[in-house]
C-alpha cells in the first residue's frame, strides 16, 4: 500500500514543538543508520495544534540494539518489549516496528520473536518485528498511525489517519470485533479519544464496542487502573464519562457503582459535577492524586453505603471504612486500586464526621493531621454540590487560614510551619 506523504511545507509539525529529548533520540537513531519516526499520539496532537503529553518513537532497531546505543536506556514489558530512554523528567518510549498478528497463533516468525494469544483472541505477548507499514496497520486507530520522519520532516500516513483527523472520526484499523478482542482496553481508549478530542466514533466501531464491552473482564486489572486515571485526568473527563455511558463500558469497569447510578438519573449530577471540577483543576495545571479522584467520583455512592450501615447501628467512622473497603476491594477484580489508595480513600470518608466536631482542641488537632487537606477538599466539594453545611464550611475555611499546618515534606522538630502551597480552588 502506497502511503500518503506530506512534505514539510504541507503540514504543521515542527521540531520546535517536539521535546528536545525526543529529537535527540530520533537523530541518534538516524545517525546510526536506522529508520526513526515520531509516532502515534504525538503526531496526531501536533497536527491538531495541541500540546502532546508524550512523544513516542518507532524504529527498525530492535530493543537490544537500542539499549546498546543509549546508556540511559532500560528495556521494559513482556507483552510488548519496549525501550525506555531516560532523560531528566522525561521518558521517551521507543518501540520496534511490529508485524501483523498471524492468522495461525502457532505460527513462528522472525526466529527468536514470540507471540502468545489467548482463546478469547487477546494478545498476551507480541514481539514480532515488521516494517513501518505493518507497524502502522497494527496500531489501534487511524489517527494514531501517523509517522513523522526526522530524515526529511515529512508526515507519513498508511492508514487514512489524515482524512479521519480532518473529519474528526475515531476509526479502528482493521475489523473492530477482532481488534477489540486482541486488546479490550482499546474500547476504553476509543471513548477517551472521542471525549478528549471532541471526535465521533465511527459507526461500526461504536456498534462493536456496545456489542463487546464485556470483553473488558479479560483486561489486566492493574492496567485498567492506569487507563482509568488517563480517562479522568485528561482535562475532558466529563465528555469521556458520557462516552463511557453511551457505550455501556461503565458496567464492566464499575459494576456496582454503575448499576446504582442507573437506578436514579439524578445521581449522575454528583459525578458530572465531580468531573467538571476535575477538568478545571487539570486545566489550571493542578495535580490531583488518584485517592482524591476516586473519593470524589464515588463519594455520593459511598455516602449512600455508609448511611445504610449507620442505620444498622454501626458508628460513622466504622461504617465509612467498611463501606469504602468493601466496594473498592470488590472493584479490584476489574480495576485494581492499590491498597495505599484504598486506605487514603477510607481516611477521606471516615474523616468527614470530624468536621461536625468543633468543640475544644479537636479542630486544632484535626486540622494539623496528615489527612486533613484531602478530607477538607472533599468536604468543601460536597458542601457546595449539595448546598449543605455552609456554616461549618465557613468555620473550617477560616480556621485553616489562621492555623499553621504540618508540611507533609517535613518530619521531626521544626515541622510545624505554615504551608505555602496554595488552596486548591473548588468552584
Amino acid at each position: 500500500m502506497e502511503p500518503i506523504i506530506l512534505k514539510r511545507a504541507d503540514h504543521k509539525v515542527s521540531r520546535k514543538n517536539i521535546s528536545s529529548a525526543a529529537i535527540k533520540v530520533l537523530y541518534h537513531l538516524k545517525d546510526e543508520g536506522y529508520t526513526a519516526y515520531l509516532a502515534g499520539g504525538g503526531v496526531r496532537d501536533l497536527l491538531l495544534d495541541r500540546n502532546p503529553k508524550d512523544f513516542d518513537v518507532a524504529t527498525d532497531a530492535t530493543p537490544e540494539q537500542i539499549r546498546k546505543m543509549f546508556r540511559n536506556c532500560r528495556l521494559v514489558g513482556r507483552r510488548f518489549r519496549l525501550a525506555h530512554i531516560l532523560f531528566r523528567g522525561e521518558i521517551i518510549e521507543t518501540s520496534t516496528f511490529r508485524a501483523p498478528v498471524p492468522e495461525d497463533p502457532n505460527e513462528t516468525l522472525h526466529g527468536e520473536n514470540t507471540l502468545r494469544i489467548e482463546e478469547s483472541g487477546m494478545v498476551l505477548r507480541d514481539n514480532i518485528w515488521g516494517t513501518p507499514e505493518e507497524d502502522a496497520m497494527r496500531r489501534d486507530f487511524t489517527i494514531n498511525a501517523l509517522f513523522y520522519n526526522i530524515a526529511d520532516f515529512s508526515v507519513i500516513d498508511y492508514a487514512g489517519g489524515l482524512k479521519d483527523l480532518e473529519n474528526r472520526i475515531i476509526r479502528v484499523i482493521g475489523e473492530p470485533d477482532k481488534r477489540f478482542a486482541e486488546d479490550p482496553v482499546r474500547m476504553i481508549r476509543a471513548a477517551r479519544f472521542a471525549g478528549s478530542l471532541g471526535f465521533d466514533i465511527e459507526e461500526e466501531a461504536l456498534k462493536s464496542i456496545c456489542r463487546n464491552n464485556d470483553l473488558l473482564k479479560h483486561a489486566a486489572p492493574s492496567r485498567m487502573y492506569e487507563e482509568v486515571q488517563k480517562l479522568f485526568f485528561c482535562s475532558h473527563a466529563k465528555a469521556v464519562f458520557q462516552w463511557l455511558e453511551k457505550t455501556n463500558l461503565l458496567h464492566p469497569m464499575f459494576h456496582d457503582f454503575s448499576h446504582w447510578l442507573d437506578e436514579d438519573k439524578v445521581r449522575h449530577d454528583w459525578v458530572y459535577q465531580t468531573l467538571e471540577q476535575m477538568d478545571r483543576w487539570r486545566r489550571a495545571g493542578l495535580r490531583v492524586h488518584p485517592a482524591l479522584l476516586f473519593a470524589l467520583i464515588f463519594g455520593e455512592y459511598h455516602e449512600f453505603l455508609i448511611d445504610q450501615l449507620v442505620e444498622r447501628g454501626m458508628s460513622s467512622h466504622e461504617a465509612a471504612r467498611n463501606a469504602v473497603q468493601s466496594h473498592l476491594k470488590d472493584m479490584c477484580t476489574n480495576v485494581r486500586v492499590p491498597k495505599t489508595a484504598i486506605y487514603q480513600i477510607c481516611d477521606i470518608m471516615s474523616n468527614q464526621a470530624r468536621f461536625h466536631r468543633t468543640k475544644g482542641r479537636k479542630p486544632q488537632r484535626f486540622i494539623q493531621s496528615k489527612g486533613f487537606l484531602d478530607a477538607f477538599l472533599y468536604f468543601k466539594f460536597s458542601s457546595k454540590a449539595h448546598g449543605r453545611d455552609e456554616e461549618l464550611l465557613e468555620y473550617w475555611t477560616e480556621l485553616r487560614k489562621s492555623t499553621p499546618q504540618i508540611s507533609p515534606a517535613r518530619k521531626g522538630k521544626g515541622s510545624r510551619k505554615p504551608q505555602t502551597k496554595s488552596e486548591i480552588p473548588i468552584e
